[in-house]
C-alpha cells in the first residue's frame, strides 16, 4: 500500500499553474536578475548610531543575459504552465557596519 503513496507525494512537489495575474505578481520580483546581477544598498540610524549595509548578488545568468521583458515573459509563461524553475546558480556578498 506504500507503494501508492509515492506518485501522490511527488505529484505535490510539482509545480502548479496559477493564473496570469498572480504569476504577473509573482515574476515582477525574479525580473530583478534577468542580467544576472542585483545589488542594494540600505542607510539607517537608530539608537546605536548610523547603520549601513549593502549586498550583491551574481548569477549564472550573467553569461546568458535577457532583456527585463523577455524574463518576464518567460516567469508569466512559466508559471501559466506549471513549468519548473530552471536552476541557476549564484553568490550574494554583502556587509553590514
Amino acid at each position: 500500500m506504500r507503494w501508492l503513496a509515492l506518485p501522490l507525494l511527488i505529484a505535490a512537489c510539482a509545480p502548479v499553474p496559477v493564473s496570469p495575474e498572480r504569476a504577473a505578481r509573482e515574476c515582477r520580483q525574479e525580473v530583478g536578475l534577468a542580467d544576472g546581477v542585483q545589488g542594494n544598498i540600505g542607510v539607517g540610524i537608530g539608537t546605536g548610531g548610523g547603520k549601513a549595509r549593502g549586498s550583491i548578488t551574481v548569477t549564472d545568468k550573467v553569461f546568458r543575459p535577457q532583456s527585463a521583458d523577455d524574463a518576464f515573459a518567460a516567469c508569466v509563461d512559466r508559471k501559466v504552465n506549471g513549468k519548473p524553475q530552471p536552476t541557476t546558480y549564484g553568490i550574494t556578498i554583502g556587509a553590514s557596519s
